[in-house]
């Protein structure tokens, strides 16, 4: 077990109730293969540590728990729990209206939600595998805080499973052996389909358990089941399970008494190798198509062989063969390419059949010396127009802000959905009743639009911003369609743009730890 990836950060609490003979109710016999189930898949799926799970099935495994041994061991973990814990109950037994059932009393459902969601850890997955079990509810969507980093709000909050809505039965899977819903979602928690750049997350393990339970109710007509999720999280629990190692580019950059190569990036094709380079000047040559041409072809020459490829997959295509055509993009310093702007870029093709495709002369372009040039006309107006009156800590508020704005709308747009999901409501109920969520989440968007440039150093945080309100730009954009009805492909799109807006949340975290002086 040593060698293999160990959250140990996941505390988990597994509770099989089977002995009811003193409350006058029908024993359980499968809590012990329920506890099993998944004691497994937390272990050999999510990757947690074996002596952070611990079992509750009574003495000697004969399933009778009581009430108050169960409110004993729940204190204990308590004590035991750190801020950055993520903890994992799971009941498996009988219930009743608003309630779980041990085997001297039960307890008020909603008291024990309401309980784990104020345990002072990071995050918190209730898990219910009984009758009735989804007649509860949770906070309302979990809100951004304008003083708060994302990191304090992303992967926090409590998230409950549960087997049934609140007026079902917990059916027994194929075998009669054990739980139908703990059966689809320990199969849920060991799929490898649903693992990406080595991270599961719960989204993905909800929606796999409903995919295997809705496969159920098609195949048992008359005995469906439906299992009820709900959250008050913000965005997404993640949970390393692979060795993921992206593909790692390779970085070019060098220096002459002329000129600074900042980057080589690959443009590739299946079938061309292409490549740009980023290049600043140590002199204006704006005007100066000769001096242009001079330095494409002197790079071009150094270049040309470079082994930088954008996936394990080109590297095959390409390695040992020379880039076809090469783009050289020329800034007059390093906030130029920060924020993609050049005043002149030049092509340097290495046979005729690359110029006629790529050379296309204008008013702006001439081709010197065999080296296509274009000027940027507007470069000098793009130049003023991003020079910013406000001050740093002013963008970041105003930035901040209007993070908090789209997060809250996203926020609650998941939560809703849940509810659809759920069949608490309908999805004509929402649509119809999401039109000022529309209009504020266009509005938002177009004020970010209309923000200043970033500072330098704020360019990856803010434009990462941009691409997270683009993602809830897209759900308003499906929602606002009459068209949609949240099957197929709108279902698609909206899952995809929800499963986008979360790992840019992911990001931004990543992008706070490096931006100095955020407040």
């Amino acid at each position: 077990m040593s060698d293999r990836i160990i959250n140990s950060m996941i505390y988990a609490l597994l509770v099989g109730v089977g002995d009811y003979e003193s409350v006058h109710l029908e024993n359980l016999p499968t809590y012990s293969t329920d506890l099993g189930m998944i004691h497994d898949a937390l272990l050999y799926g999510l990757k947690a540590s074996e002596d952070h799970i611990r079992t509750m099935d009574g003495d000697g495994g004969n399933g009778s728990v009581k009430a108050t041994d169960f409110a004993r061991v729940m204190s204990g973990f308590k004590s035991m729990l750190s801020e950055e814990a993520t903890f994992i109950i799971y009941f498996s037994g009988h219930g009743g209206e608003k309630r779980i059932l041990f085997s001297d009393r039960s307890l008020k459902l909603q008291s024990l939600i309401d309980y784990i969601n104020d345990l002072p850890v990071k995050n918190k997955i209730v898990i219910l595998d009984c009758c009735y079990a989804g007649d509860f509810q949770t906070r309302e969507a979990k809100k951004l805080q304008l003083e708060e980093y994302i990191s304090e709000f992303a992967g926090h909050g409590i998230a409950v499973m549960a087997s049934s809505s609140s007026d079902e039965v917990s059916r027994l899977g194929p075998g009669a052996d054990h739980s139908m819903f703990t059966g689809a979602l320990s199969t849920a928690i060991g799929t490898s389909a649903r693992v990406r750049k080595g991270r599961l997350s719960l989204s993905e393990i909800c929606e796999e358990t409903r995919y295997l339970v809705e496969n159920w109710n098609r195949q048992n007509p008359g005995r469906e089941q439906h299992p009820v999720f709900r959250t008050s999280l913000g965005g997404d629990i993640y949970f390393f399970v692979e060795d993921y190692h992206p593909y790692r580019k390779k970085e070019i950059q060098y220096e002459t008494s002329d000129y600074m190569v900042v980057n080589v990036k690959p443009l590739s094709t299946a079938g061309i190798k292409r490549l740009c380079a980023f290049v600043i000047p140590k002199r204006d040559v704006s005007e100066n198509p000769a001096l242009l041409s001079r330095y494409t072809k002197e790079i071009a020459n150094r270049i040309r062989y470079a082994e930088v490829h954008s996936n394990q997959k080109s590297e095959a295509r390409h390695h040992g063969m020379p880039a076809r055509a090469i783009w050289f993009y020329f800034a007059a310093d390093q906030s130029d390419i920060v924020n993609s702007l050049h005043y002149a870029y030049s092509i340097w093709a290495t046979d005729e059949e690359m110029q006629k495709k790529y050379f296309k002369l204008n008013l702006y372009a001439v081709i010197e010396d065999g080296i296509y040039i274009f000027r940027n006309a507007s470069y000098h107006l793009i130049k003023n127009m991003q020079q910013s009156t406000k001050t740093r800590e002013e963008f970041i508020g105003n930035y901040k802000g209007l993070l908090v704005m789209i997060v809250d709308l996203a926020e609650q747009f998941i939560v809703d959905l849940q509810e659809v999901m759920n069949r608490t409501i309908s999805r004509e109920r929402m649509q119809e009743s999401y039109g000022s969520w529309i209009t504020s989440v266009k509005k938002t968007y177009l004020r970010l639009s209309e923000e200043d440039i970033a500072p330098d150093d704020l360019h990856d945080w803010s434009e990462e911003i941009m691409e997270l309100a683009g993602w809830v730009l897209d759900l308003a954009l499906v929602l606002e369609n009459k068209d949609s009805n949240f099957t197929g492909s709108h279902q698609w799109l909206i899952r995809h743009a929800i499963r986008e807006y979360q790992a840019s949340l992911e990001r931004l975290k990543e992008l706070e730890k490096s931006i100095a002086g955020m407040p």
